[in-house]
């Protein structure tokens, strides 16, 4: 048995009642749906395992039967009855690969329970089904081989007159369909095989003229399952069944427009037919927005007023390109500012899909919802101004600075200057006047920091009493006139006697090429601001220490000890 991880195919969490079936190793793996149907907490690890719950008395007739199709000489697809757990279930088999030698290798199907009838012997479990018209039918298409496969639930869905599963020209998979969605869904299909950037999926709602000579409206369902070393899609699978029953949404059609009924999920929907260039709303949407249907008549241009204008032509633009070719995709997902009948803005989700289109490619409808994600976006901002903005300071934190230093990197941005700074006596502070007074000298240090530089300096605390000024494109003559007035700064606020003095050290250091990374800058300016700091470590400590001992009666140690480093 191959001891390599083995790769599903199938949507293990879709909803329908799928399988699939690695024959080398055994593996079986069931969708969701599938282990609903045939109510196992969980699902089966190998095909050895599934097969415990059918009667033992079945298994020699299941065996034959199956052994037929894995060894080609029954075919490539089964479709039969039996028993498991004690409820009469249908199986449908498609054999998706073979080994050299003919023998199957990996198997695809799905399952179905088979309506009540008259006692069904253990041993007597394959038979062709005579039911009504099925909810759901699978399908798989070999783009390699031209070829359609198709379950008797697909093809009596399609009104096709086969009634059982069945391979056929890829030419003659779509009979039945309204001309107008037949044009539209070759091209769908023809970007999702070519093109990979168009995802691996799609739904789609067709026509499909019943037995009673109306179009009936279908969901067509498609994933591609290979792809080969060019991008190019080599098999698609997928399922038909009936629009009214699909799981996913309840839907209604009105005036031969498909509408979402959403209303219980809370989210606005929306529905814009491009034909007539009319758009539709529910009323949670303009509860959403504060607005009544007089103050918010919701047509294409006062939906546009209503985005913010730093917003409004992204948006709109993208919404235009998916509507004109379907190269752009069918789906659209974006994020933007709506205006409230307040006058507030609201930070909005806005999903949407193409439901229809002509046959040039160009969006007959679409339809959608928007969900109010305000405080998300408002959670997300205060989380994004902690991890970049020092809160003790109001500089910028040790990860912007970083960030900012990745950004000179990658633009190859020269000149660079670096200072490096350190606080001196920030614990002797700390220890005898408390940290709440350590806490001013860091906030007054950052004031005098950036109170020459530019807008496009960055200074930010690195942790502790150390900061780092960036200065992007600056010359290393004109680092060092900055770093005189940063120091003159901090010499002239020192005149004030009477207040504690506010002590700094600083290194400079500059990166004229891209031969010398900032990295490296860094490192040169922190070791010029140590050994200056070692140099004044004597003096500058006995002015804060007589300070000190001046304010407060106490007798303070020398104990500000410099990091080894």
């Amino acid at each position: 048995m191959s001891t390599q991880p083995v790769a599903c195919l199938i949507p293990l969490t879709s909803s329908e009642p799928l399988w699939e079936w690695d024959i080398a190793s055994d593996t079986l793996f069931l969708s969701l749906g599938a282990c609903s149907l045939l109510k196992l907490p969980s699902a089966p690890a190998s095909m050895a395992h599934f097969l415990e719950h059918i009667p033992p008395r079945a298994l020699p007739r299941l065996s034959k039967l199956r052994e037929g199709v894995l060894s080609g000489l029954a075919g490539s697809s089964l479709q039969c009855d039996y028993l498991f757990n004690n409820t009469q279930i249908q199986e449908h088999m498609l054999v998706l690969s073979r080994h050299e030698n003919g023998r199957a290798t990996r198997a695809i199907g799905r399952y179905d329970v088979v309506p009540s009838r008259p006692a069904v012997k253990a041993e007597a479990f394959f038979g062709e089904r005579q039911d009504v018209l099925p909810d759901v039918g699978i399908w798989l298409y070999s783009i390699t081989n031209k070829c359609v496969w198709r379950d008797s639930a697909c093809a009596a869905l399609l009104g096709a007159p086969a009634s059982k599963s069945c391979f056929i020209a890829h030419d003659a998979s779509l009979p039945n369909v309204h001309p107008e969605d037949k044009e539209a869904l070759h091209q769908g299909y023809r970007l999702l095989i070519e093109r990979k950037s168009q995802g691996d999926s799609r739904d789609d709602i067709v026509r499909i003229l019943s037995g009673g000579g109306q179009y009936e409206h279908m969901l067509l369902r498609g994933s591609v399952l290979e792809r080969d070393s060019h991008g190019q899609a080599t098999l698609l699978a997928g399922t038909l069944q009936h629009a009214k029953s699909a799981a996913l949404h309840n839907l209604y059609f009105s005036e031969g427009r498909l509408s979402y009924v959403l209303e219980a999920v809370g989210d606005g929907l929306w529905e814009w037919n491009l034909q007539n260039n009319r758009m539709h709303c529910n009323p949670r949407y303009l509860t959403m927005l504060g607005y009544t249907r007089e103050e918010f008549p919701f047509t294409v241009n006062s939906w546009k007023e209503k985005i913010h204008p730093d917003d409004c032509e992204k948006i709109v633009n993208s919404h235009l390109a998916m509507i004109a070719s379907p190269s752009h995709g069918d789906s659209i997902e974006c994020t933007y500012r709506m205006r409230r009948a307040d006058g507030s803005w609201v930070w909005i989700f806005r999903r949407g899909c193409v439901t229809s289109r002509d046959a040039d490619g160009r969006a007959r409808y679409m339809v959608g919802f928007i969900t109010n994600i305000t405080s998300v976006q408002n959670e997300r901002d205060k989380l994004e101004d902690m991890v970049k903005n020092d809160a003790l300071t109001s500089l910028r934190s040790r990860s912007y600075c970083n960030l900012e230093i990745e950004r000179i990197e990658r633009e190859g941005i020269r000149p660079v200057c670096v200072i490096y700074s350190d606080i001196t006596g920030l614990k002797m502070i700390n220890d005898n006047l408390g940290h709440s007074a350590g806490d001013a000298v860091l906030s007054e240090a950052a004031t005098l920091l950036r109170k020459n530089l530019r807008a496009s300096d960055c200074v930010a605390r690195m942790g502790g009493d150390e900061f780092v000024v960036l200065l992007p494109h600056c010359a290393p003559g004109d680092g060092l006139k900055k770093l005189k007035a940063i120091e003159d700064c901090f010499i002239e606020r020192n005149r004030h006697t009477r207040r504690l003095p506010i002590l700094a050290s600083f290194g400079l250091a500059h990166s004229e090429s891209l031969d010398t990374p900032l990295a490296k800058a860094l490192v040169q300016a922190d070791t010029c601001m140590l050994r200056k700091k070692k140099a004044q470590r004597e003096s500058a400590q006995q002015q804060l220490k007589s300070w000190i001992e001046a304010h407060t009666g106490k007798s303070v140690s020398d104990d500000d000890r410099l990091p080894s480093r």
